[in-house]
């Protein structure tokens, strides 16, 4: 059975907030809405570094890292649990949805999710341009939304927007349940971490940090994990081919070991 999870490879995010622009502009969030976030690891602020800068010739120890979240379609998902009409459920394919129909807007499932992940549409939904972006129906006022791993693209067979669309290449979508596919490997072979791992949600987001991956390397038509062979270098070259890679090396990165 499939079971779609993501892993972002921390040592690769430089904090740029594409993944967080693209998530916008892909599924029509509102304005002063997010479903995607890059907070900072450091400072009292944005991008900012705590510690101390170097002086009088002395090592400073000023360090920053980055934190990108979003729904974390968890296994045992608390919004679920608690949602009273069933809005919130988790599909087979592990993607946690919103029937926006059937919401109410009593934002229990808000008050349960540990990640902070949804956002409630107060007023009428404001989008520039006005008759919105990208390729889903605005919600209407008085429901929760959140993240949905692009449910309209995966079952076109297409990645997230926001795996597609990072330009360090730090995220990487497919099928946890086939062990073949890259994202199992990355998650089998680093040093992965599931956010708030006490709460017991058992996210199917992963977190890569220490060893750097070679990150999401290939980009096409299809899921990595639906690939049935590794284009060639020659294909990869061609930007007409619908095996064109992503990245200057056309070495593949898992090979047939």
């Amino acid at each position: 059975m499939t079971n779609y999870g993501l892993v972002i490879d921390q040592e690769r995010c430089i904090g740029c907030q594409t993944c967080a622009v693209t998530c916008k502009q892909e599924n029509n969030v509102p304005m002063g809405q997010f479903w995607n976030r890059v907070l900072t690891v450091g400072g009292d602020h944005i991008d900012t570094p705590e510690g101390s800068y170097p002086e009088d010739g002395e090592s400073g120890d000023l360090d920053m890292q980055y934190q990108p979240t979003a729904c974390q379609h968890c296994e045992n998902a608390p919004c679920v649990k608690v949602c009273p009409v069933n809005a919130t459920y988790k599909r087979e394919d592990g993607i946690v949805e919103i029937d926006y129909d059937k919401c109410i807007g009593c934002r229990y499932c808000m008050a349960a999710c540990p990640y902070n992940a949804r956002v409630f549409n107060w007023d009428e939904p404001q989008h520039r341009p006005e008759e919105g972006t990208g390729d889903v129906e605005e919600r209407p006022q008085g429901v929760v939304e959140k993240c949905t791993f692009c449910s309209h693209r995966v079952e076109e067979g297409l990645d997230p927007a926001c795996a597609v669309n990072c330009p360090a290449d730090a995220r990487i979508f497919g099928d946890l349940d086939d062990e073949t596919s890259t994202v199992s490997k990355y998650v089998n072979e680093y040093n992965t971490e599931q956010l708030l791992d006490e709460k017991g949600t058992d996210p199917n987001t992963y977190y890569v940090q220490g060893e750097m991956t070679p990150g999401r390397t290939w980009t096409s038509d299809k899921l990595e994990s639906e690939l049935d062979e590794q284009p060639t270098a020659e294909e990869a070259g061609d930007p007409d081919s619908e095996k064109s890679m992503q990245g200057a090396t056309a070495d593949p990165v898992w090979g047939d070991d």
